[in-house]
């Protein structure tokens, strides 16, 4: 499994069971937009989450790439953690009218997150 595979493996594990988990492309190395129906609202049943793009950085991409199978297996534990933590601290609702794009937020993940 790429390194590529493990984190989007990692995201899907943490997100909502019913998250939408896109790839996007973007400048980062690897982006990824999550969003999910918040069901909160009766007058909006299709009203989504605030949007989370999650950006791993070129850098710590090309050395997490360049790293043992063990190294990527531990990298691939603290973005896990990372997610964890940044999402029981993420509040998903918004008061944005129906006509706009809900709020994103961004996660960055670097050599920091990576690599510990």
């Amino acid at each position: 499994m790429s390194f590529e595979e493990q984190i989007l493996q990692a995201i899907t594990s943490v997100m909502p069971e019913n998250a939408k988990i896109r790839l996007v492309p973007g400048i980062g190395s690897l982006n990824v937009g999550v969003s999910w129906k918040l069901n909160d609202d009766p007058e909006r049943p299709n009203k989504m989450s605030k949007t989370i793009a999650i950006c791993v950085t070129d850098e710590a991409a090309q050395d997490i790439a360049d790293a043992s199978a063990a190294q990527q297996a531990e990298a691939s534990q603290r973005v896990s953690a990372f997610l964890s933590q940044k999402l029981a601290n993420f509040d998903p609702n918004h008061n944005t009218p129906k006509y706009e794009a809900p709020p994103i937020e961004q996660w960055l993940i670097g050599n920091a997150v990576l690599v510990g």
